[in-house]
């Protein structure tokens, strides 16, 4: 199955994507600090079960436009409509995974009549006060040094997330996503941890998929969002990691397909 890759024009710019298939369209949201080669393995798979997959470079990773501000996840919510316009899309499934969990619950919160059906995964549901703990901590690109240690810095931080151990291709793309975001590669939780997530999810209408492995360290955050919304359904994994969706993209891909062709 032969990946497409565009550009749309976007809020911020051009947006970057990756597409494959011809069937139910779905808009796939990246995790940080990644891009839409988190879902590149999945994209053919998806494909083969009736989806047209479409992952996009957030603004200000991959290969999209840099914003000149750090945008609100409100505003990264807005590429979305932007992409199914440049589609001809009236409305698709919105999947999105950690960051792009909480843009997936902006789209729908924001957009309801856009969003078919919703899919999120690793949601960073924290109350209020967790999530300006979390936006209080120091944050900034690692600084170059002549040595190249910065290097094996990053390595070691994606190399000791969550629980369980991600493939060494998973780390790879992870932090070579993280550098070519450069100096602003820390907008993306920014704007998570900036983001009133749960009065979002209270609004959402859509027929709604929330999946969880047992090994990300968002696990217990996703329990919790399951028991605030039972009327989602929920998937609920053992094992895998962070990187479940490109290190298991298989089994993610049938569970999300299932989904989203479902009558």
């Amino acid at each position: 199955m032969t990946i497409k890759r565009g550009y749309a024009d976007g809020p911020f710019g051009q947006l970057h994507y990756e597409e494959a298939g011809d069937g139910v369209p779905m808009i796939l949201l990246h995790q940080m600090v990644q891009s839409a080669v988190q879902f590149r393995p999945a994209l053919p798979l998806l494909a083969k079960q009736g989806v047209r997959a479409i992952a996009v470079d957030l603004p200000g990773y991959g290969m999209s436009a840099t914003p000149d501000h750090a945008p609100a996840t409100d505003e990264y919510a807005s590429i979305v409509p932007a992409l199914l316009s440049h589609f001809g899309l009236g409305k698709a499934v919105v999947c999105g995974h950690h960051t792009g969990a909480s843009i997936a619950v902006a789209v729908a919160h924001r957009y309801p009549d856009i969003v078919s059906k919703l899919i999120i995964q690793g949601v960073p549901y924290f109350s209020a006060e967790e999530m300006a703990e979390h936006a209080a901590r120091p944050h900034g690109a690692e600084p170059v040094v002549n040595d190249g240690s910065h290097f094996n810095k990053v390595w070691d931080r994606y190399q000791g997330a969550g629980m369980g151990e991600s493939s060494t291709d998973s780390i790879q793309w992870s932090i070579l996503c993280y550098f070519m975001a450069g100096e602003t590669e820390w907008h993306g939780h920014n704007a998570v941890f900036n983001y009133d997530i749960m009065p979002a999810v209270e609004a959402i209408k859509a027929p709604t998929l929330l999946i969880s492995n047992t090994g990300d360290m968002l696990s217990p955050q996703d329990q919790n969002l399951a028991a605030a919304r039972p009327d989602f359904e929920f998937k609920k994994i053992d094992g895998g990691t962070f990187q479940y969706v490109y290190d298991d993209a298989e089994a993610w891909a049938s569970i999300v397909a299932e989904y989203a062709t479902r009558s």
